[in-house]
């Protein structure tokens, strides 16, 4: 028996995650959402074929019972933690003292060159840890233009993004999700890391042009600077340690870190990653405006 400890089960990766397993319905695998809130966990996720266990990475009580029996991991840290020495690394200690064999980690490509990310700061502590892991490194999310970025869309029609004009890729959460699947299920995936990406990299021009496409209405690229990107978001109260990432994100894609088309995902899977255009038609309805009845 697999038991499977999915963090972060209510944002993009997770909730993803446990979809793709749940409706895979594995013999012999029990999955586990830790969840902070387990009503709204219920809304969420809903019943599906997981068990709710109350989480938090700031409340290392509830790390025990959190951890009981469980096998594999999937890490996702939470935007809003930066300092993984506080609230991520002692869960990743009582892991090990608990005999968990795998820790699948969501990272970014690019997280080993960075030492100022705090991706980069837990690969190395995973790869000191004792534990099997496997990094995960995808590119953007394309989601993160229907959560992060939603509002500037609809009410705004931009994008508010400082990556310049360097070519950028981005992939489907619904891939990614993929991805962790087999890897926390499949054999042969411990100690290895994946750069999974989109089969087209394209500058934000260029995505504002589809996405105008697919809207019937022009969406702006503004391309601000770093500054400019932070001060937006202090003003729209983003915590500070989230802009910060965010901004440190960008700028590698700025400076082409985010340039690149790989073929882990197809070696993994078996199929070409979900276009971005096919994604903006699946959620065209995020950045259209309901009218009020």
């Amino acid at each position: 028996m697999e038991k499977i400890l999915i963090t972060g089960a209510t944002g993009n990766v997770g909730l993803a995650t446990l979809k793709y397993l749940g409706e895979k319905n594995l013999p012999g695998v029990e999955l586990l959402a830790a969840v902070r809130d387990e009503e709204r966990a219920h809304h969420d996720i809903g019943a599906g074929n997981c068990h709710f266990i109350p989480f938090e990475f700031d409340e290392p009580s509830t790390y025990a019972a959190a951890l009981d029996g469980v096998t594999k991991i999937l890490l996702v840290r939470p935007h809003q933690l930066s300092d993984v020495s506080k609230y991520i690394y002692p869960f990743l200690d009582e892991a090990a003292r608990r005999g968990v064999k795998q820790i699948v980690f969501l990272s970014v490509i690019g997280a080993e060159r960075n030492k100022l990310l705090p991706h980069y700061k837990i690969e190395n502590y995973l790869l000191n840890l004792g534990i099997s892991y496997t990094f995960v490194r995808p590119c953007f999310f394309m989601q993160n233009l229907t959560t992060i970025h939603r509002r500037e869309i609809l009410e705004n029609n931009k994008v508010y993004i400082p990556a310049g004009n360097t070519p950028v890729n981005y992939i489907d959460v619904r891939d990614v999700a993929e991805v962790m699947g087999r890897v926390l299920t499949e054999p042969g995936h411990e100690n290895m890391t994946y750069e999974i990406t989109g089969s087209q990299t394209m500058t934000y021009y260029e995505l504002v042009g589809i996405l105008s496409s697919v809207l019937d209405r022009e969406i702006r690229y503004p391309r601000p600077s770093t500054l400019m990107f932070m001060r937006q978001k202090i003003r729209e109260k983003k915590p500070l340690a989230f802009v910060k990432v965010m901004s440190l994100l960008y700028s590698g894609a700025r400076n082409g870190k985010m340039n690149v088309v790989t073929e882990d995902f197809k070696r993994l899977t078996g199929r070409d990653p979900i276009d971005f255009k096919t994604f903006a038609n699946a959620y065209k309805h995020k950045w259209i405006k309901q009218e009020k009845k």
